[in-house]
């Protein structure tokens, strides 16, 4: 009988044997509807784990960027990035099984897309941890796909773990999944985060659409990026007038950075979608259209064009600011 080939990770900072094969399905890690904020760091370490067993086998680097700096959180800005790290793992996990079916175990989230955000209620912790599942599931898929079996220990509970903690970590389980992709973020994802954030502040605005600045060429990431965190803060300030948090990251870290990618250049577009989104939603906006044509699509994206449509967000953001 041929024996079934198998690898051994030797993962230090974790203590428990785990045995993956196809169709193993680990038991006991239904989200529940009280969920706190240790119960997702813990789920998304546990996630974390997962991709280094596959780190390991492909001989995969680490993600070399330093994590954000974050004081508040909010359980959307969890939710809207869980879900990106949803599409990347269910992306890698289909990349490793190639003709084969995912050996996911009965009752896992079938869908391509990830949950979406309850319509009837606010974001709640536990909605997140769902969805966080819904991408472990993925990758413990694709693990058992390997054939691994890997020691290591369970990553304690930290009860002193903050939403902040946990979203520091979905954003570096992001940066890692991009990472044993193989390949950057589409400049045209970002680009199409960045329109539909100038899209909800002319609402906000009353249909308030400003021309786009000229385009700059030569702009990099950084650039990008660096304009991105002026756009964060002017959202702070205009958010703050009508009592409401945005998300609490520190903008002069953010600014002094060297180390951008275009990764982080949507992660961070991501996170402005969703205050203006939670904006919209209290505030209750009539919903508006930018003028045909003003902002048409380029045929091919460059960190110039995301550059520039992020310059009609910051002439958004400094009138709603003002």
């Amino acid at each position: 009988m041929r024996r079934r080939a198998r690898s051994r990770l030797p993962i230090s900072a974790f203590a428990l044997t785990l045995l993956f094969l196809p169709g193993f399905a680990e038991q006991g890690n239904a989200p529940e509807s009280g969920a706190a904020a240790p119960d997702l760091h813990q789920a998304v370490m546990r996630f974390q784990l997962d991709l280094e067993m596959l780190r390991w086998v492909t001989g995969s680097p680490k993600p070399a960027a330093s994590p954000w700096a974050v004081s508040e959180t909010a359980p959307r800005h969890l939710l809207w990035q869980a879900q990106v790290m949803f599409r990347k793992a269910s992306e890698l996990a289909q990349e490793v099984a190639g003709p084969r079916a995912l050996p996911l175990p009965p009752g896992s989230w079938r869908r391509a897309q990830p949950r979406p955000a309850p319509l009837d209620r606010d974001i709640e912790l536990a909605d997140v941890l769902r969805v966080v599942a819904d991408a472990r599931e993925r990758i413990r898929a694709a693990i058992g796909l390997q054939n691994m079996t890997v020691e290591g220990e369970m990553p304690p509970r930290d009860s002193a773990a903050t939403a902040s903690d946990v979203l520091v970590r979905i954003v570096q389980a992001n940066r890692q999944l991009n990472l044993l992709q193989h390949r950057e973020v589409p400049p045209r994802d970002a680009y199409n985060r960045v329109m539909a954030a100038v899209n909800r502040a002319g609402d906000l605005l009353g249909g308030g659409y400003p021309p786009a600045p000229p385009l700059a060429s030569g702009q990099r990431p950084d650039d990008v990026y660096r304009r991105l965190v002026t756009c964060m803060g002017l959202l702070q300030e205009a958010a703050a007038a009508h009592g409401i948090q945005t998300l609490g990251l520190n903008l002069q870290r953010e600014l002094a950075r060297q180390d951008v990618s275009e990764a982080d250049v949507y992660h961070l577009a991501t996170t402005l979608l969703a205050d203006l989104e939670y904006l919209a939603q209290v505030l209750r906006p009539e919903a508006t259209k930018p003028p045909r044509g003003e902002y048409p699509m380029p045929n091919f994206v460059f960190p110039a064009h995301i550059h520039q449509v992020a310059g009609v967000l910051e002439a958004q953001l400094r009138t709603l600011a003002r």
